[in-house]
């Protein structure tokens, strides 16, 4: 049988940018498809000038909601009102929720933002934080749990961090294995990759760079 060769990529040359590549992590993929990274510094995260705008509108409808409550004459009259102007449609149930949640919401929380997102869309939204290897390494994933699996949101956290490796496969590069994964090796590490390639465990022979050079360490006999 012919193997098919996956060789582990010098890890000076990953580059993690290719696999957020990808409309399946961005709102252009479908409704609720998009994954929000804030990482510690809130400048350079995925979909944030997106994820800016949430912030606004949860911002606006705190604001909103307080003028209301507080009868406020130049603000606005009726939740409604505050609910039209920042185009979430007005469902009752939905009015319902936004007003309770906005009682003590902070718009710029990663936690309270997942929560509107929940309120608004009809669908349920989480975060997840991750650390790096490095001091201020950090940042939290806002996903909806419907759209994305737990695996693929630790995949993009981790990936997002750095905490990963990349392999070659019958010449192809871009298939990126969590750092847990890869520091296991063997028999787990095979089927992963062949899962990310679509052939058998079997097929498969693995080269592992040792911080040198490419050596073999998982070559299965036919």
């Amino acid at each position: 049988m012919k193997k098919i060769i996956a060789k582990e990529v010098n890890p000076s040359y990953v580059d993690f940018s290719y696999y957020f590549d990808d409309d399946g992590l961005k709102s252009v993929g479908g409704e609720n498809c998009a994954v929000y990274i804030i990482p510690a510094d809130r400048r350079s995260g995925f979909n944030m000038e997106e994820y800016r705008e949430i912030e606004e509108k949860a911002k606006a409808i705190i604001d909103g909601f307080r003028d209301v409550s507080a009868k406020w004459p130049y603000g606005y009259a009726t939740y409604k009102e505050v609910m039209e102007d920042n185009a979430i449609p007005y469902i009752s149930h939905t009015c319902h929720l936004l007003k309770k949640w906005a009682e003590c919401a902070n718009p710029y929380d990663t936690g309270d933002i997942a929560e509107f997102l929940t309120i608004t869309t009809g669908e349920e939204w989480a975060v997840k934080s991750f650390t790096g290897y490095h001091q201020g390494d950090y940042c939290e994933v806002i996903y909806c749990v419907n759209r994305h699996t737990p695996e693929c949101i630790n995949e993009i956290g981790k990936f997002w961090l750095g905490c990963g490796t990349e392999f070659c496969i019958d010449g192809c590069y871009g298939y990126y294995v969590p750092d847990t994964i890869r520091w296991k090796e063997g028999e787990t590490l095979r089927k992963y990759l062949a899962d990310c390639y679509g052939c058998e465990p079997e097929e498969l022979e693995i080269y592992l760079y040792d911080g040198e050079k490419i050596v073999t360490k998982h070559k299965k006999m036919d």
